[in-house]
């Protein structure tokens, strides 16, 4: 029986070290669920509802070019934001702690019209946005800054 708990474990760990994914951000909200993910050296932003995926967008090359990040604070203020571009839309996911309220989800501006729908989360499985400030890049257009 020790023989095979060993041999059980090492074929999880041998087989769940290649094929895993870093998960940075899962949750869902009324148009599905937004998750956020690595696999290797690439970041991919996907949007699944009933099992199918609706939306897709995967970072460009080295060092996930394409995603930005944003993150400001203070006393009781937290702001953390990744954001890319996609087809004249800017999509960010954000997770923000302000006045002992947390508020997590996504916003969709058209770039056009300057529109914005912002989709909060009903429920959140993985909130690790802030992993992500040492592989990103700072968003220098955006107020927030990069703290």
């Amino acid at each position: 029986m020790r023989y095979y708990n060993i041999m059980v474990l090492s074929v999880m760990f041998l087989c769940g070290s290649s094929f895993a994914n870093d998960e940075y951000f899962l949750c869902k909200t009324v148009k599905g669920t937004i998750k956020l993910d690595a696999n290797k050296e690439v970041l991919r932003y996907t949007l699944t509802k009933e099992h199918k995926v609706k939306f897709n967008y995967e970072s460009k090359g080295e060092g996930f070019s394409g995603f930005k990040y944003n993150h400001y604070s203070r006393f009781q203020t937290d702001y953390f934001t990744v954001s890319f571009m996609s087809a004249n839309y800017k999509y960010t996911i954000f997770s923000n702690y302000e006045d002992e309220k947390e508020y997590r989800g996504v916003s969709v501006t058209n770039l056009n019209s300057k529109k914005e729908s912002v989709y909060n989360c009903k429920s959140v499985d993985i909130d690790r946005l802030s992993d992500l400030s040492a592989r990103l890049a700072c968003d220098k257009d955006s107020a927030l800054g990069c703290e």
